[in-house]
């Protein structure tokens, strides 16, 4: 510890590092200083001139490593929580051992994707200055990378810092999230350019810089007014982990969940939502929970989406697949197919391409197994059809858009952020529901057991939302999609663009590289 902090003391480029990690988390939630990503990248561009790819690799992995233990610390608690310890040691020894290995392989897998972008990005800068507009190009492919394997993990984006600016983020529309990344890294660099080069930012820079700042002058808030005929009731049970999951008190969580039930029925709701595992079993195992919420839906003639375990038989000699997913009962107490959630949190819900290597999957630290899913469900309703994305799955803007281009006239998200414990973890799965909600111009009804439950208005803004840690019933009222926007049609075609620019830029650097020997 002695020689890293004087390491940091002693070393200019370490410190403009850590100034740079530090500005860039101070825009993450429960913090509220987005602006600060304005410039964040800015002393890291200080560092990059000259330095070469290994200089430019070890600073950028710094900097990854430092962010993910300001923004990140939560997934040790979650991976304490979400582990159901072993028996061959003391649960709490396990989870104490499985939540630090999974913060450790966090910060050294989350560090690399940043030491790859400024490895890349000094490589160019020293070939030639002009190579300067490489990072947007890089962070956003980077960005995208991370939305994609088995090993997704798309959180703490640069985007996420300006959830609360919402007139700022309005072209997510046309580029999605990672839209709004790029854009910001080119005020960086344009910063960066005024301040190097002791000079006013010339007339195309500012054309550049109205790239983000064009959703305010284009969006009127006025404009959030629309079409919410459809009542819905959001219920939040507030059920602590050791509650939620001890099966001698199964009966109490459904009592708690039938009472808000009935109490939300009375006000004449047209869909009543339960979280994420409000039912904390595998529902068409357990016939007698099943025929009670089957029969509860039939007496209050009300549709009800409940979130649960799915159990599917095997064939015969086959193993049984496990899932986490949801369903929803109608007025005459019958169920539509089951939705499996089809992203799953990697080394928590399983661990990733553990079905390609046997052994991989013999590792036992009391992690869930479950399966993905493999069906863009829609469930009907009468006043509209919709979607569910279960806890993590909000992450993913492309699985959000498939659904509203499939034809969901609105979406819904169910959580249990009690995972995270008393962390950031609740505030900055929040932050990502503005943007599927501008992305797709779609309404989004947000029920968590405990964290923020809310709705989410086509433009961003949230409605009723509640607080951590009680147990409250959020009665709102939402509509449907009008039109497709851009992204919901086109997807993330700004992010493809950047890997192709990406890799020609590249190219390009091997050649001057080649011809300047």
């Amino acid at each position: 510890m002695y020689e890293f902090l004087k390491m940091l003391v002693l070393d200019r480029d370490k410190r403009l590092v850590l100034l740079s990690a530090v500005l860039f988390s101070a825009g993450f939630a429960p913090l509220s200083f987005g602006f600060l990503a304005w410039f964040c990248l800015v002393p890291l561009l200080v560092v990059a001139r000259d330095k070469g790819f290994k200089s430019g690799f070890r600073l950028g992995y710094l900097f990854g490593f430092e962010i993910t233990v300001f923004t990140l610390h939560w997934v040790a608690s979650f991976a304490f929580n979400s582990s159901q310890g072993v028996t061959i040691i003391h649960p709490l020894l396990t989870k104490t051992v499985y939540g630090l290995f999974c913060f450790v392989g966090m910060a050294v897998l989350h560090s690399l994707f940043y030491a790859m972008i400024f490895g890349a990005f000094c490589w160019l800068y020293r070939r030639h200055r002009v190579f300067i507009m490489f990072l947007p190009f890089v962070w956003t492919s980077v960005e995208y990378i991370r939305t994609l394997s088995q090993f997704a993990f798309p959180w703490a984006f640069l985007c996420y810092t300006q959830s609360s600016y919402l007139p700022l983020i309005q072209t997510a529309d046309i580029w999605g999230d990672l839209g709004i990344s790029f854009w910001l890294c080119v005020v960086n660099l344009l910063i960066y350019a005024a301040w190097s080069q002791r000079r006013k930012i010339v007339i195309a820079s500012s054309i550049a810089i109205a790239g983000l700042f064009a959703g305010a002058l284009l969006y009127d808030p006025d404009l959030t007014e629309s079409d919410d005929d459809i009542s819905v009731a959001l219920l939040q049970g507030h059920f602590p982990l050791e509650i939620k999951w001890d099966r001698a008190l199964r009966d109490y969580n459904i009592h708690i969940y039938d009472s808000l039930t009935r109490e939300a029925d009375s006000n004449g709701v047209d869909l009543i939502i339960w979280p994420e595992t409000a039912a904390p079993m595998y529902l068409e195992l357990e016939h007698m929970y099943y025929h009670r919420l089957a029969t509860l839906a039939s007496d209050l003639e009300t549709y009800m989406l409940v979130g649960t375990l799915i159990y599917d038989q095997g064939r015969a000699g086959e193993r049984g697949e496990y899932y986490n997913g949801c369903y929803q009962f109608t007025p005459n107490g019958q169920v539509q197919i089951p939705y499996k959630k089809i992203e799953l949190v990697p080394f928590s819900e399983r661990v990733p391409y553990a079905d390609y290597f046997p052994l991989v999957k013999k590792i036992d630290l009391g992690q869930s197994d479950f399966s993905s899913g493999d069906t863009l469900l829609l469930f009907r309703h009468p006043k509209g059809d919709y979607a569910c994305l279960i806890c993590f799955e909000l992450a993913f803007a492309d699985l959000a858009r498939s659904y509203v281009n499939r034809g969901a006239d609105f979406l819904v998200t169910i959580t249990n952020d009690t995972w995270f414990g008393k962390t950031a973890g609740p505030y900055q799965h929040m932050q990502m529901t503005p943007f599927r909600a501008i992305e797709n111009r779609v309404w989004i009804a947000r029920c968590a057991n405990s964290g923020f439950t809310f709705t989410t208005d086509p433009y961003g803004k949230k409605h009723g939302r509640s607080d951590l840690w009680e147990r409250t019933i959020v009665y709102e009222r939402i509509g449907r999609v009008s039109e497709l926007t851009f992204f919901t049609k086109h997807g993330y075609w700004l992010p493809k663009l950047c890997v192709l620019i990406t890799f020609l830029f590249l190219l390009v650097g091997v050649v001057v590289k080649l011809f300047s020997v």
